[in-house]
Parts: C-alpha cells; sequence; structure tokens
C-alpha cells in the first residue's frame, strides 16, 4: 500500500432536514488495500457509502480521489473514473445470460455482437469471481443467489474499477456462497484493487480486512488495523461502551415433555418429511444453509408454507395449519426472515404493529378499544426496548434493529407458548443483536419455546440450546449443546457425507 491514500474524504457532514447522518466524518483507504466500513445501523454507513459512490452529492466536506478534489454529479461519472458499488440489492436482469448481464451497460463490447461474442468476452470476469466454471449464456436465473452476488460484482470489475465497495454482500447468503464472496475479494486485493467492505458479520471482517473504519452516531473514528483488534474492542468502539457478553449464558435445559411434537411435517421443497420434538423454555436451532429446507419448515409449522403432509401435536391437539391464522389462534407466532416484505407495515404506527395479531383481544364488534391498545402495545415495547413515546411514529422510520425488535415484539399480544424465529438479526446491527439474543433467552427463560433458523454461524453456534441440522432438503442429525460447536454444525450443513464416503447426489438428491 502506498502512503498516500488512494480515496480520502475529509470532514464530510450531511443532513437530512433535522437529521445529521454525518458529522464532520473521515474515511480513507489505499491501494490495494481492503478496508472494513461498521457501525450500528443509523451510524451513518450508508450516506458514506452512497457519498462515495456519487449517489448522494449533498453533502459539505472535501473528497480527494488519485491526488484530485472530485465531486461527482451521479454514480456513472463515479463508475467512470473507477469507483464502483454493489449493493444489497442485485441490479440483474434474471432472463438474460451472465454475459448479457456482465455487459449490459454496453461497454468494452461492440454495438452489434453476438452471444458467443459476449460469451467470450465475459470468461476473464467469471474468472476473476470464482465463477470460470459457469456457461456464461446460461440465464441468471437459473444461478444460486451467491453466485448472482458473483455476476453482480464481475458487471463492475467489467469496468476495471480502482475503488469496489461491496454493501452487505454477504447478508443473505449462507456459508459456502459467503465463503466465494470472501475468496474473491481476497483475489481483488492481490490484484491491486481496493475494497470497501460494509458487512454486520464480525468475523468476516477480521478474515479480510487490513484496517477498520467505525462510524458511530454518524462521526468517524480513527481507522485501526484489525490485526490490532478483537471482537470486544471493536463492539466497544462501536457502541462507545463495553458490551459485555454477545450471548446469553446458557444451562442445561430440563427435557421431560415436549411442548410441541412435530411428525412427518412435509412441506414443498423439502425432500423428505420431518419430524422433532420441541421442550418448554428451550432455543431449539435449525441450522442449515439458504435452501436447505429450514425457512419452509418454520413457514409450515406457522401456516405461512403449503405441505404435503404431517402433523404439529401441541396443547392436546392434532393439526396441520394451512394458513397463518390457524396457527396464531393457538398461540403459535412466527417471525419470518424479510420483516419489510411480510413482517411490518411499514407506513403504519408502530403501535398498530404491535397489536395487529391480537386484534380480536383489543376491539369488541369490529369496533377498537383504543384504550386497551395503548396499554397493550406499550408494555411489550417495554420488553422489547422499544420507547412507548415513539409507538405513534411510521415503523417505517426506526432502524433495521428496531424494525425488527418490533417484528419480534409484536408477537408478544397474542400470549404465544411456541415462537417462530426466522433469521432473527438478518441485517441488524451489533448493539441490536445483543439485546434480541438477550430477549429470546429471557422468554425462554419464562418458559416459552422458541425454534430459530439462522445461517449465520456464530448465531445458531451460540444462541440455541440444541441443534438439527439440515443439508438439501434433508434432515441430517441433531447436536446437544455439549457437541455443539462452529466445526460440528458446519460439517454437517455443508458436507455431511464426507466421512462415510456416500455421494452427496446418491443421499440428498
Amino acid at each position: 500500500m502506498a502512503d498516500q491514500p488512494l480515496l480520502r474524504l475529509t470532514n464530510i457532514s450531511r443532513h437530512y432536514g433535522a437529521i445529521q447522518a454525518l458529522k464532520n466524518a473521515t474515511f480513507e483507504i489505499g491501494r490495494g488495500e481492503v478496508m472494513g466500513l461498521v457501525g450500528e445501523n443509523g451510524a451513518g454507513k450508508s450516506t458514506m457509502v452512497k457519498i462515495i459512490g456519487g449517489f448522494d452529492t449533498g453533502y459539505s466536506g472535501e473528497y480527494f480521489y488519485d491526488g484530485e478534489i472530485r465531486r461527482f454529479g451521479g454514480p456513472t461519472a463515479a463508475e467512470h473514473a473507477g469507483i464502483a458499488i454493489a449493493q444489497q440489492e442485485l441490479s440483474l436482469i434474471p432472463t438474460m445470460s451472465v454475459a448479457e448481464n456482465i455487459f449490459l451497460a454496453g461497454d468494452g463490447v461492440p454495438r452489434i455482437a453476438s452471444k458467443g461474442h459476449l460469451a467470450r468476452k465475459a470468461g476473464p470476469f467469471l474468472d476473476e469471481v470464482g465463477l470460470g466454471h459457469i456457461n456464461p449464456l446460461r440465464t441468471t436465473n437459473r444461478l444460486s443467489v451467491g453466485e448472482q452476488h458473483l455476476v453482480e460484482v464481475a458487471r463492475l470489475i467489467a469496468h476495471n474499477p480502482q475503488v469496489l465497495i461491496l454493501d452487505e454482500p454477504t447478508a443473505a447468503l449462507g456459508e459456502t456462497d459467503s465463503i466465494r464472496i470472501l475468496e474473491m475479494v481476497k483475489r481483488l486485493k492481490e490484484r491491486g484493487k481496493s475494497v470497501i467492505y460494509v458487512s454486520h458479520r464480525m468475523d468476516e471482517i477480521f478474515k479480510i480486512c487490513d484496517r477498520i473504519t467505525v462510524l458511530r452516531d454518524g462521526e468517524s473514528q480513527s481507522p485501526r488495523a484489525a490485526a490490532d483488534m478483537d471482537v470486544n474492542s471493536l463492539v466497544e468502539l462501536m457502541l462507545g461502551f463495553e458490551l459485555g457478553d454477545m450471548y446469553p449464558r446458557r444451562t442445561p435445559i430440563a427435557r421431560a415433555e415436549p411442548v410441541l411434537k412435530v411428525r412427518d411435517l412435509w412441506p414443498d421443497g423439502i425432500l423428505e418429511p420431518v419430524s422433532f420434538d420441541l421442550y418448554p423454555g428451550e432455543i431449539l436451532g435449525l441450522a442449515g444453509q439458504l435452501g436447505s429446507g429450514t425457512s419452509e419448515i418454520l413457514g409450515a409449522m406457522a401456516g405461512a408454507t403449503k405441505s404435503r403432509g404431517g402433523k404439529l401435536h401441541y396443547r392436546g391437539e392434532e393439526f396441520l395449519p394451512t394458513r397463518p391464522k390457524d396457527a396464531i389462534r393457538r398461540g403459535i407466532a412466527y417471525c419470518s426472515e424479510d420483516r419489510k416484505r411480510d413482517g411490518l407495515f411499514l407506513g403504519r404506527p408502530i403501535m398498530e404493529n404491535m397489536s395487529a395479531p391480537a386484534l380480536e383481544t383489543i376491539s369488541r364488534n369490529g369496533i377498537l378499544n383504543g384504550a386497551r391498545e395503548r396499554a397493550s402495545t406499550a408494555k411489550n415495547a417495554v420488553k422489547f426496548t422499544i420507547d412507548p413515546k415513539r409507538l405513534p411514529q411510521e415503523a417505517g422510520v426506526l432502524s433495521g434493529g428496531n424494525q425488527q425488535k418490533v417484528a419480534l415484539g409484536k408477537w408478544l399480544s397474542i400470549s404465544p407458548g411456541v415462537i417462530l424465529v426466522n433469521e432473527p438479526t438478518r441485517g441488524v446491527d451489533v448493539g441490536a443483536r445483543a439485546e434480541i439474543y438477550q430477549i429470546l433467552r429471557g422468554l425462554a427463560d419464562q418458559g416459552e419455546a422458541i425454534v430459530v433458523a439462522s445461517t449465520d454461524i456464530q448465531e445458531i453456534t451460540n444462541l440455541p440450546d440444541r441443534i438439527i441440522s439440515f443439508y438439501r432438503g434433508v434432515q441430517i442429525g441433531e447436536l446437544h449443546l455439549a457437541d455443539m460447536t462452529s466445526a460440528s454444525i458446519l460439517e454437517q450443513i455443508t458436507d455431511p457425507f464426507h466421512e462415510a464416503g456416500i455421494a452427496v447426489s446418491e443421499k440428498a438428491l
């Protein structure tokens, strides 16, 4: 790395009305450096990324790039200068081929080009992101989500950027696809590219970043060498105080009589029926990569996913929910992995979101009892560390962490006996993560039975009391607390048949 930064922003401030997103913040990255950009939700990371990528021009401060003062008028100007951003939301066209997506802007190829010519031109860029084995003429929607993210980066690399911004590239990916992303970042660094890596996943930050810049309440902290820090010191820098233990302490659970029995449940997307038991006061983890079937299992238990058969045995009743209402009226709560799509009414007040599952208990003859609604939602808001004074505000103005707490907290309104949570902290900052873990453990300590599905290996290792593993739609095994390590879980969810010498295709296809 040269002493002179390739890109440096100084005294950057940005206001959105009365909200100050950045306050005299500074950011820099050297040539061939991987710089981590971390902070809580609302700390200013997205604003900084938008300014660097040319999406936000309403800032004050100085922007130096390659030794010159710059001020890009838009993302196209920044991209032409060599600064590209791969955002969380993919911008690919699913029905077009991989090669067509890479050259969609028309740069670097003749105005009239055959598909074969595009395929040959795309080859080197696919090699660079680790997709050299992919046929460039394959339609993009036939790729895994992780492969599509790599195609998105290949599209950007085709423009020969000097600075590549990766904004939460693994947030929605399983372990295997996440490893591909990290390997790609290492290859880009070896080629002298500079990478700004934005992520909530602490383990990834330490695996690939040279230095780390922390934003806290819109203010930047001096960049630190990743080798000189650990997770605890980084979290303390992000929060401004010592967090303590991220995960609550676990003690052995007395497993006498199951509170819920799942028998031969066969959701669409699963290769064979699954069966397991859930005990009072237990947090049961469903471990698996994206596509392993864990999401479908939770959805089927909640009546949100269609099933070919099976039964739930709960509170002396045997049934199979065919719609969410069937589970809700029995006291089974379900928090999906996508809070913005089907977890919250973002344009409605927090109070309405918190009371939505239990309208029957706060209304009579179709008329809402406002006092009862306010009392109920205020009580549950406090349990999820949501300020009751904010209940009249729209849910959409909350940070990702607070939105997730509302998506979870609303289910207390039905006094659930079983709580199903898919990806409990996806897109949530470290402080809110710790709060959510403590809340879930507190509910379990009160006797609630909780099932958590997560593709975050640290989360699924350290939060549950017991784990059931899945691989490609097949139930693999069960791990109890004494045997739960990241290594043992990864073996079961990524290559469970290796030691036995059984071909995966024979067992799981």
